[in-house]
């Protein structure tokens, strides 16, 4: 799970794993602004732009991230950025970090939800709030894409009491 932040691929990866006594990992999650749009009717293309407000907020998590584990006693800080890869100081931290922009940062979405939301204003809400994809006939929406936005926290019991609302639903007007 942890090495796509250490530096390396194929064999060079594989050394580092090997080497590594102790490794701690520390991850940024913030809730961004919705930003994506799927775009073509032949081809699909999904298209997503992290917004600059929530670029600035992974940047500083970076840091605080980094500032934190020296303090707690390491001996060297991963960054996860392929051209700064490594600081082995708080200094040299900083250094290496401020030539990174969010476009080098390695992100990852878990439990993302609302894209495809239910409610009962039809330019708000893909979906209605039976969970019935508009515009679509007989395309139910059960999963976190109901939800109106991110809870911020593991979203499972929200997303099966939505998932159960919506079948409940549907079974009750079959």
């Amino acid at each position: 799970m942890s090495s796509f932040v250490l530096p390396g691929v194929g064999r060079e990866l594989r050394r580092e794993v090997e080497e590594t006594e102790q490794l701690a990992t520390l991850g940024a999650m913030v809730a961004d602004r919705p930003s994506g749009r799927v775009l073509g009717r032949d081809r699909t293309l999904l298209r997503y732009d992290l917004a600059p407000r929530d670029a600035r907020r992974l940047l500083r998590a970076q840091r605080a991230m980094g500032r934190l584990l020296f303090a707690a006693g390491a001996e060297e800080v991963l960054t996860g950025v392929p051209h700064a890869p490594r600081a082995r100081t708080p200094e040299q931290l900083e250094a290496l970090l401020d030539t990174v922009t969010a476009r080098h940062l390695h992100m990852s979405a878990f439990h993302p939800t609302g894209t495809a939301a239910a409610g009962t204003d039809p330019e708000r809400s893909p979906a209605d709030a039976e969970g019935r994809l508009r515009g679509v006939h007989g395309v139910l929406v059960a999963d976190g894409s109901v939800l109106p936005s991110c809870p911020e926290v593991n979203p499972q019991l929200s997303i099966m009491a939505a998932a159960l609302a919506v079948a409940e639903r549907f079974v009750a007007d079959d």
